[in-house]
């Protein structure tokens, strides 16, 4: 009964937003309000208390936008300076093989921006491009949202790590034990999920970019033989990609993975192609024009025009520049033998004891990539990229006004959150202690086959792996420490489903086929996609149960 009416808030905002297609920002309002009600009529939670867990979830919320306006300020400058259309240009001269180009702007150059922005950026960036040099709409939008999955657990530079599983930081207890050591530091504890995650989507890699070639010959031809016959470059892409992004995630943090993967893997890729190096000799396209289908284009016609030198206003290096530098200054501030990570965290701005309760919640502003790197660099770019100040200027209030709802959504989530964690004030169990003890009663041990499913549900409703793991972190701890199966690799389940249920979510859809002009035709995108990520998640649950029981039996 409890655990049903725990629930609810969670099973209004899918409802709103998965039946009624609400928008998130009027969606977790309700959620929220949905959790104050049922917070002081069941569980008695003392209005002080609802009041304290909300404006902690505001700033927690807080903490989260600086880095979405920071990564969203910087492709906003160099799309308005000429940058993104510099950047595309190298990738759109590399080879004429219409499946070379897919995993190199769809699965590379995705990564790079989903590593750099995230938030639906990569999908919308990738596949009007794609159009661009003559891709059908209908297969555009749905590579790009196959390719949109493998990186999205350190998009925007860690995002859905640091920002989604912050709930986490009122219910964890330090010390933890975690790979036969022992973890002191909830930020290494972050770590920790951040290297099982990078280990799931690292393994995905390998399969993925076959996967984008492989749905796209299906489309294209009825059969996905032309796809396959690609496997050598499709596996090496993944690998390239897939191995820097797992050591970076383990050795490093999440803020790199994707973004410092991406540009690895990209030069080697444009390198090992243009020697022709593992690429089929006949180049492969799509059938002549008039014998596509009706359903793949609608209101934007595809129509190859590669970019050319003599029309970009920024080079290529130039607009490479900014990312180059975000890179560097996000591995030189989390690596410890330069010795820069106690002054970055020394400075807190923390609200202790909010409101009179025990909730304490703050800001590392230093620490936080939105601030260093992003906004420092993004204060360089115009000189970078030669641009004027007034359209510098008009860049910062424009991403003001982009972030609007994405902080209208995150504010009420984080609330609705918090307010389920701390509502045991004056009861025996939280509102996510009773879910979690259902949940563990039904699945037991064989939580992991759940896990990456709850993961993709919270990407599927929310449109946001990092929204999914606000959602449903604290639930996915709660159960696992009832079921007894391992802490780590049921939280790295989480994020890794929910970046596997990203090419599925209503959103993400949405946006790219708007891009493409495929107006109404979402359904039809999300059955070429919903294959894919079921086996995705499957796929990632099973690595799971053979890694807790071989290589880290014992230890996670």
């Amino acid at each position: 009964m409890y655990a049903l009416l725990a629930a609810i808030p969670i099973l209004i905002v899918g409802i709103l937003m998965i039946g009624f297609m609400w928008p998130a920002m009027k969606a977790m309002p309700i959620g929220w309000l949905s959790a104050v009600v049922i917070a002081m009529v069941w569980w008695d939670m003392p209005l002080q208390w609802i009041a304290g867990a909300s404006v902690g979830g505001a700033i927690d919320a807080l903490d989260i936008l600086i880095i979405v306006f920071g990564a969203l300020l910087i492709l906003q400058l160099i799309k308005t300076s000429g940058g993104v259309k510099s950047i595309s240009y190298t990738m759109a001269n590399v080879s004429e093989d219409r499946r070379v180009q897919a995993l190199l702007i769809a699965f590379l150059m995705g990564a790079f921006f989903e590593g750099a922005a995230g938030f639906g950026t990569p999908a919308a960036v990738a596949a009007p491009l794609l159009v661009g040099l003559g891709f059908p709409p209908l297969i555009a939008a749905t590579v790009a949202l196959i390719a949109n999955s493998v990186p999205v657990s350190f998009g925007a530079v860690g995002v859905p790590i640091w920002g989604g599983f912050e709930p986490l930081s009122g219910i964890v207890e330090m010390p933890v034990e975690s790979m036969g050591v022992e973890i002191e530091a909830f930020t290494h504890f972050l770590d920790a999920i951040g290297g099982y995650a990078g280990i799931l989507n690292g393994a995905m890699a390998l399969f993925i970019p076959l996967a984008i070639v492989a749905v796209m010959t299906k489309i294209a031809e009825g059969s996905i033989i032309k796809g396959l016959k690609v496997w050598p470059l499709a596996i090496f892409t993944g690998i390239i990609f897939g191995l820097p992004m797992v050591l970076i995630a383990n050795f490093v943090g999440p803020e790199l993975p994707s973004l410092l993967g991406s540009m690895i893997s990209i030069p080697i890729f444009i390198f090992v192609v243009s020697k022709g190096f593992l690429v089929p000799e006949d180049d492969w396209d799509f059938p002549d024009r008039e014998d596509w289908e009706d359903e793949w284009e609608d209101q934007v016609e595809a129509d190859a025009t590669v970019p050319e030198a003599k029309d970009l206003k920024v080079s290529p290096f130039r607009a490479w520049l900014p990312y180059i530098i975000i890179a560097a200054l996000l591995a030189i501030s989390r690596v410890e033998v330069f010795g820069l990570i106690e002054p970055l965290q020394s400075i807190e701005l923390m609200w202790e004891n909010i409101l009179g309760t025990d909730i304490t919640e703050g800001i590392v502003p230093f620490w936080n990539p939105g601030i260093v790197p992003f906004i420092l660099v993004a204060l360089f770019i115009p000189m970078i990229h030669g641009m004027e100040k007034g359209k510098a200027i008009e860049c910062w209030k424009e991403t003001l006004i982009t972030i609007k709802s994405a902080a209208i959504a995150l504010v009420f989530a984080l609330g609705m959150v918090v307010i389920m964690m701390e509502s045991g004030v004056e009861a025996e169990y939280t509102m996510l202690e009773e879910m979690a003890f259902a949940a563990a009663d039904m699945a037991g041990g064989a939580w992991h086959f759940a896990a990456p499913f709850v993961g993709t549900l919270g990407a599927f409703i929310s449109g946001s792996n990092t929204v999914s793991n606000i959602m449903f972190s604290a639930f996915q701890y709660e159960t696992a420490a009832a079921a007894g199966v391992e802490i780590i690799p049921t939280l790295g389940l989480q994020t890794a489903g929910a970046a596997g249920g990203n090419m599925l979510c209503v959103h993400n859809v949405v946006a790219a086929i708007t891009t493409v002009g495929l107006i109404g035709k979402a359904g039809l995108v999300m059955r070429k996609t919903i294959v894919v990520t079921l086996l995705y998640g499957l796929f990632i649950a099973l690595l799971t149960t053979f890694l807790v029981n071989t290589f880290f039996a014992g230890i996670l």
